[in-house]
């Protein structure tokens, strides 16, 4: 019986074994994939909140936040390029979002670094105009900085969302091309 995190042999009769999570069958070098990932995730998360609790008055959070994040990108299971190419321009962005709801999209660029980082198929990059939208909504419904934290949690649901749809994208993606390799 194959380990949780690796893939499941084909079914006898020749149906194509369950998908899979791509980074989940990388050889790691280290830890185990689930500790790894949630670690990595957290990590991410508790660092962006951080950069995004920063004020004049809070620049320790900026600092904490800034070496918290890197550190979590370097921790997912995933192809070490993937992992480095990310961690300027994600942290850059992030830093980008203490601008207020004017600067909601700059959201797009966490989402298309984990769907970079989780080998999502190119078809799933799609889902990176939901944030681009609710940008677009949040600089017009939110325009007072003293009301941010509005900014925040809706464009962090809405990347959220984004990033298991371009999930579920990625399922649908892997069984028409099982589907389509059958047939031939």
């Amino acid at each position: 019986m194959p380990a949780p995190d690796q893939p499941a042999p084909d079914k006898p009769g020749g149906a194509p074994a369950r998908w899979v999570e791509p980074t989940s069958i990388l050889p790691l070098q280290w830890g185990s994939y689930r500790s790894r990932l949630l670690f990595g995730l957290g990590m991410i998360v508790v660092g962006t909140g951080l950069v995004l609790a920063t004020t004049t008055y809070s620049l320790l959070l900026l600092l904490a936040g800034s070496l918290l994040q890197p550190a979590g990108w370097a921790v997912l299971p995933s192809t070490i390029g993937r992992r480095v190419a990310v961690v300027l321009p994600v942290l850059g962005f992030t830093w980008l979002m203490l601008g207020g709801s004017g600067f909601a999209w700059c959201f797009v660029v966490p989402l298309a670094a984990w769907l970079l980082v989780r080998l999502r198929p190119l078809i799933s990059f799609t889902v990176l105009l939901l944030p681009i939208i609710s940008s677009i909504v949040l600089a017009r419904t939110v325009p007072d900085y003293s009301v941010g934290w509005i900014s925040i949690l809706v464009s962090t649901l809405v990347i959220v969302a984004a990033a298991w749809l371009a999930r579920w994208i990625a399922i649908v993606a892997s069984s028409r091309q099982s589907v389509r390799t059958l047939r031939t």
